[in-house]
């Protein structure tokens, strides 16, 4: 087995955080249970615990979580996401035309979690021997 990122992060309503990750960003949810759930989504694993007192409002923009996904799955996902969730920062793209250019959205799940996916345009030029 690959080593899989884990994240746990509070919201104020487990089905509710379920079905919007399951939904919005096609994550596979596993283990289950009254008070968390596995939400396996961009290949790492979110806990998703049931502690609405947990829960930061308005959660700081410095505190958030993302992914970096293909160019095209990121153009395909933010033309989806801008219509069918709450947008904290709407798709951009920075840096045209240079080999760092990248595109990135800021959603908020349900609980107001952010969320954020980016791609870049060449990832070698950004991530060096991560993608290689």
């Amino acid at each position: 087995m690959r080593p899989v990122f884990h994240l746990s992060i509070p919201v104020v309503d487990l089905d509710e955080s379920v079905a919007f990750y399951a939904d919005h960003l096609g994550a596979d949810i596993g283990r289950r249970a009254d008070t968390f759930a596995d939400a396996l989504v961009f290949g790492a694993q979110v806990t998703l615990q049931d502690d609405a007192p947990g829960v930061s409002r308005p959660m700081p923009r410095t505190r958030h979580f993302g992914a970096t996904l293909p160019w095209d799955q990121w153009e395909t996902l933010a033309a989806h996401l801008v219509d069918t969730v709450v947008v904290v920062e709407p798709p951009t793209i920075s840096y045209e035309g240079q080999p760092i250019e990248q595109g990135k959205l800021m959603i908020a799940d349900p609980s107001g979690n952010l969320i954020e996916l980016k791609a870049y345009r060449h990832p070698g030029a950004v991530l060096g021997p991560l993608v290689s």
